[in-house]
């Protein structure tokens, strides 16, 4: 009986080992799957940054530090992106100011071309927007006058010159 109690108890253990072998082949092959999950979000993630889509590669990489808080490529390619948003959002602001400068100068086309530039790359659109709306009742405003210009110039030569301004040389 001592024999049959000694094998129980040998069968308990070894079962008791196996089983924290296998506890340790689960942990093994968890660790390398999370791996594998982090490295596809971090590739992915660097996808969208080439592709100049920062906030998604921001997105993307927050994901892998929820796998692994202190993962340490993921918080250097978070830092690189927001610097690189942050120099967009600045080359907008100064494709704004330009664009309303154009425009207080009385250059409605460069002004137009240089404030759509700044909304493409994320000036704030308000002020772009607002911009835009005076350009287009400035010109709206200017359509009736440039059209009596045309047509008082369809007459003969001399009265379209004296009505064109004059050109300083």
């Amino acid at each position: 009986t001592s024999a049959i109690a000694f094998a129980i108890l040998a069968a308990d253990f070894m079962s008791e080992a196996h089983r924290h072998d296998i506890g340790h082949t689960d942990d093994a092959s968890s660790a390398v799957d999370r791996d594998a999950k982090i490295e596809q979000l971090l590739l992915l993630g660097l996808d969208h940054y080439f592709a100049a889509r920062y906030e998604l590669a921001i997105n993307v990489w927050t994901r892998a530090l929820f796998i692994d808080r202190s993962h340490p490529r993921a918080r250097a390619y978070i830092d690189r992106a927001r610097s690189a948003l942050a120099e967009r959002q600045r080359e907008s602001e100064e494709l704004l100011q330009n664009g309303v400068a154009a425009f207080q100068r009385g250059e409605s086309d460069e002004a137009r071309r240089l404030i759509q530039a700044a909304i493409d790359g994320g000036a704030p659109s308000e002020e772009a927007l607002a911009v835009l709306e005076r350009l287009n009742r400035l010109e709206t405003a200017a359509s009736p006058a440039a059209a009596k210009r045309l047509t008082a110039c369809r007459g003969p030569a001399p009265r379209c010159r004296a009505r064109r301004p004059q050109t300083v040389r």
